[in-house]
C-alpha cells in the first residue's frame, strides 16, 4: 500500500528539477510513489533521473507541453497513494519538511496537513541564509486553533499573491480529492477552483509549524519566466475575479457553516488588505495606467467592505474607512502620508538612500550639460581600462569641446588634464551623474541609478568572456541571488556596448538580454599594447620598483562565486606554493600577482620578498601585460588580451571540474581551445616555466588560431573608432 502520492509536472529547467528532487531524496520517505509528468520537456531528464535509485519515481512523458493543470490531473488519474501532496518542479523543501507533514498525518489520520510556503530567490545550497539574522518571523501555531493556522498557511501570505490558495505544500487524503481536477482553462487560478471544490470534503484541517517549502523565484525572468512571473493582462480584475470567486464557493459553504469556511473567507479577506496597501494604494496614487482610478477603483472599494481592521494602525484605518466611504481626497492624502512616511523612514535608516532620493529629487531635474563625459572604471577603484583609453583620446583630440569628470574613489591618482575627481555614491558623484551627456563605464553601473532619455551610457564592459556571465550563468553561488535581474536592468538602459571580436558580441547579446547597439571595435584598453614604446616599458618597471635583470611572470587568477564576504567583496586563497616556486625559478623570474578587483584580501606576500609583487592595487593591468613576459592564469578574461602580445600563457586550473561543472561553466571548450596547458600542481607549472620555449613551439598553431579569432580586431585604434561612431 502507498501512503503519499507526490505528483511533478515538469517541462523546463533542469538545475531546477535537480534541486527539487534533491530536497525530497532527503526526506525519510519509504511508503512514497513519486510522479513526475514530462510535460512537453524541453529538456531531456534521463540522466538525471538515474542519480536517484533511492525514489521511485514514475514518469508519464507526452510530447506536448499540457500545462501545470492538465499535467497535475494525469498524475491524479494513476496515482495510488492514500494522500496526495504537489510540489513544483522548480521548488524544493527546508531540511525534514516533508517528514513533518507525514509525521503528523499518521498520528491524526487528518485530511489535510499543510506546512508555510516561504518564496525564495535562492537556490538550494544557499536557502538557509534565508533565517540568517532573524529575517524571518515564525508563525506560532498556538495563537490559532488548528483549522485557523491551516487556513492562514493554505493563504500564504509570506509568497507571491497569485498562490494563495496554492496546494502546493498541502498533504491531501485521496478519497476527498474524489473525481475533482483542476481546471484546464484556467491559467493563473486553477488553484482556487481545486480547493474550493474539495474544501466542503475536508472535515479535519492542521497546518504544521516550521515545515517549509521553498517557493523559488526564478533567476532570469526574461528566459525561464515561471507562471507566477507572467505578466497578466490585467493583474488586479483577475486576481479580484478569482477573490470573488472563492467568496461565491465559501457562501454556498456557509449555508452549513464550519468554522474552516470563516477562517477561509477571514484570510483570503486579510491577504486583500495586504494586497491593498502594497499594491493597489500606491497604483492609485501615482500610475500612469488610469485603470488604477477608473475600473479597479469601485471593485476594490466593494472588496474593501469585508476588511476586518483589528490589529492595523490608526491611520490605517482611517485610510480603508476613506475607501469605504468613497472619500477620494481623503484616501489620497491618507496614501501619500502612509507612502511618504515609509519612503522618509527608509531614507532615513540608511545614507546612500538620502543620497539616490537627492539625486532623483534634486539633481535629476537640472539641466544636462551636453558636452560632459563622465568616466568609472572598475567601480572607481582604478584609473584604467576601456574608459581610460577612451578619456585619453578624448583629451589629446578633443579637449576644447568637452568637459571630463573621473569616478575615482582615491583622489590621489593622478590623471592627465586634471579632471575633476568625485568619489564614488559621494553626493558631487550624484550631481555629476545627473548633469553629465554621456556616461563611460566598463561594468553594470549601479541599479540604483536612472540615466535620463536624453543622456548617453557606453558599456565597454571589461573582457572577452569565457566563463558564463550573467543570464548564461546556471545557479546563482554569489552573494546576491537576484544579480540576473540586475544585469537586465542596467543593459536597458545601454545605448552603446563595445565588442573586441564577433564571438563576444554574440555573448554579450544573450548574458544582458541586450537589444541595442553593439560597436564591435575592439577594447580600447588593448590601444596600448600596440602604442606603447619601449620608454614606456621601462617606466613601468621603474615605477614598480622592478629588477631590470629578470623576466616578469603575471599571475592574475579570476575570483570564485562561491568564495565570499559580500556582494562584490570576494574571498581568494592564494593556492600556488611560492615557496616553491621561489626555490625553483628564482633566480631568472619574478612573480607579479595580481587579484580581481571584486576580491578584498589582502596577500601576505611578505615570506617572498624579491620574488613575489602583489600588484592588486596598480590601475592598469594593461600596462602590467607590457612588462611580463609570460602569464599565468585560470578563467579570467585576462588571457585574451595578454594574447594581443604573442607571449606565452599557462593556466593554472587547480579546480577546473568545480568552476566547470558547479560555478560556472565555460563559452569555449576550455580544453582544446585555449593556447596553453591546463595545469593543476605548483610543480606542474614550474616545469612549464623552466620548459617554456618548447611549450610555445607546442601550442604555435592553436595560439595562430586564437589570435585571429579572439586579436585581429585589435590595432590600436579602438578609442578613435567609438568616438568617431559616438561624434555622428
Amino acid at each position: 500500500m502507498t501512503f503519499l502520492s507526490i505528483i511533478i509536472p515538469f517541462d523546463t529547467v533542469e538545475r531546477y528539477l535537480k534541486d527539487c528532487l534533491d530536497s525530497l531524496s532527503e526526506q525519510n520517505i519509504d511508503d512514497s510513489e513519486i510522479i513526475l509528468i514530462l510535460n512537453g520537456e524541453m529538456e531531456d531528464v534521463t540522466d538525471l533521473l538515474k542519480q536517484y535509485d533511492n525514489l521511485n519515481i514514475i514518469t508519464k512523458s507526452f510530447p506536448e507541453r499540457l500545462g501545470v493543470s492538465k499535467a497535475r490531473n494525469e498524475a491524479l488519474d494513476i496515482a495510488q497513494g492514500d494522500y496526495i501532496y504537489f510540489i513544483d518542479s522548480d521548488d524544493y523543501l527546508y531540511e525534514d519538511a516533508l517528514d513533518k507533514l507525514v509525521k503528523k498525518a499518521k498520528e491524526t489520520n487528518a485530511d489535510f496537513i499543510n506546512g508555510e510556503r516561504y518564496s525564495t530567490p535562492f537556490i538550494k545550497e544557499r536557502f538557509g541564509e534565508t533565517f540568517e539574522e532573524g529575517k524571518r518571523l515564525p508563525l506560532l501555531q498556538e495563537d490559532f486553533t488548528d483549522v485557523h493556522y491551516s487556513m492562514e498557511l493554505l493563504v500564504g501570505r509570506k509568497t507571491n499573491r497569485k498562490e494563495i490558495l496554492s496546494v502546493l505544500h498541502s498533504l491531501i487524503k485521496r478519497d476527498k480529492i474524489g473525481d475533482v481536477r483542476f481546471d484546464e482553462n484556467e491559467r493563473y487560478f486553477s488553484d482556487y477552483y481545486f480547493i474550493t471544490s474539495i474544501i466542503d470534503n475536508l472535515n479535519s484541517l492542521i497546518g504544521v509549524e516550521n515545515s517549509l517549502y521553498a517557493k523559488r523565484a526564478r533567476d532570469d525572468p526574461i528566459n525561464l519566466t515561471s507562471l507566477n512571473q507572467e505578466p497578466l493582462d490585467d493583474p488586479f480584475l483577475e486576481y479580484s475575479q478569482a477573490y470573488y470567486n472563492v467568496l461565491d464557493v465559501i457562501d454556498k459553504l456557509n449555508e452549513n457553516p464550519q468554522d474552516k469556511y470563516n477562517d477561509l473567507k477571514e484570510e483570503m479577506a486579510r491577504s486583500f488588505i495586504t494586497y491593498y496597501f502594497r499594491v493597489f494604494s500606491p497604483n492609485f496614487l501615482s500610475s500612469p495606467d488610469e485603470n488604477w482610478r477608473g475600473a479597479n477603483y469601485p471593485v476594490m472599494q466593494k472588496i474593501s467592505k469585508d476588511f476586518n481592521m483589528d490589529g492595523y494602525s490608526f491611520l490605517e484605518k482611517r485610510e480603508i474607512k476613506a475607501l469605504q466611504n468613497n472619500d477620494i481626497k481623503k484616501l489620497k492624502r491618507y496614501i501619500k502620508f502612509r507612502i511618504n512616511l515609509k519612503k522618509t523612514k527608509r531614507i532615513l535608516r540608511k545614507r546612500w538612500r538620502f543620497k539616490t532620493f537627492i539625486y532623483f529629487r534634486h539633481y535629476n531635474r537640472k539641466p544636462i550639460n551636453k558636452k560632459q563625459f563622465i568616466f568609472e572604471s572598475f567601480l572607481g577603484k582604478f584609473y584604467s581600462d576601456s574608459p581610460k583609453y577612451i578619456y585619453e583620446y578624448l583629451y589629446e583630440n578633443f579637449s576644447d569641446e568637452f568637459d571630463f569628470v573621473w569616478v575615482i574613489n582615491d583622489k590621489s591618482v593622478k590623471i592627465p588634464g586634471n579632471p575633476k575627481k568625485v568619489k564614488r555614491f559621494s553626493l558631487e558623484y550624484y550631481k555629476e551623474l545627473a548633469r553629465s551627456k554621456y556616461w563611460v563605464v566598463n561594468g553594470r553601473q549601479a541599479s540604483r541609478l536612472h540615466k535620463r532619455d536624453s543622456q548617453v551610457i557606453i558599456s565597454t564592459w571589461h573582457g572577452t568572456p569565457i566563463k558564463k556571465l550573467g543570464l548564461d550563468i546556471g545557479n546563482v553561488y554569489t552573494r546576491d541571488p537576484n544579480i540576473k535581474k540586475s544585469y537586465i536592468k542596467v543593459a536597458k538602459e545601454w545605448d552603446y556596448l563595445i565588442s573586441p571580436n564577433h564571438y563576444t558580441t554574440e555573448i554579450l547579446k544573450s548574458a544582458f538580454g541586450y537589444e541595442g547597439k553593439i560597436l564591435e571595435t575592439g577594447y580600447p584598453r588593448n590601444d596600448i599594447l600596440y602604442n606603447a614604446t619601449e620608454s614606456d616599458v621601462k617606466k613601468i618597471k621603474e615605477d614598480l620598483n622592478l629588477p631590470h635583470d629578470k623576466k616578469i611572470i603575471l599571475y592574475a587568477p579570476t575570483w570564485r562565486d562561491d568564495e565570499y564576504y559580500d556582494a562584490a567583496q570576494m574571498h581568494f586563497e592564494l593556492k600556488l606554493n611560492l615557496e616553491q616556486m621561489q626555490k625553483a625559478v628564482g633566480d631568472e623570474y619574478i612573480l607579479l600577482v595580481r587579484t580581481h578587483y571584486f576580491v578584498s584580501d589582502r596577500l601576505d606576500l611578505g615570506p617572498y620578498k624579491g620574488f613575489a609583487y602583489d600588484v592588486s592595487k596598480y590601475d592598469d593591468i594593461a600596462e602590467l601585460y607590457l612588462i611580463s613576459d609570460m602569464l599565468i592564469t585560470d578563467y579570467s578574461s585576462v588571457f585574451f588580451d595578454f594574447a594581443n602580445l604573442k607571449r606565452p600563457i599557462l593556466y593554472y586550473t587547480y579546480d577546473l571540474d568545480k568552476y566547470e561543472n558547479v560555478l560556472r561553466g565555460f563559452y569555449i571548450d576550455i580544453h582544446s581551445e585555449v593556447p596553453g596547458p591546463l595545469l593543476k600542481t605548483t610543480d606542474e607549472v614550474i616545469d612549464s616555466i623552466k620548459n617554456i620555449d618548447s611549450i610555445k613551439e607546442e601550442y604555435q598553431e592553436k595560439y595562430d588560431a586564437f589570435y585571429e579569432r579572439f586579436c585581429s580586431i585589435e590595432d590600436g585604434n579602438a578609442s578613435k573608432r567609438i568616438i568617431d561612431e559616438i561624434r555622428k
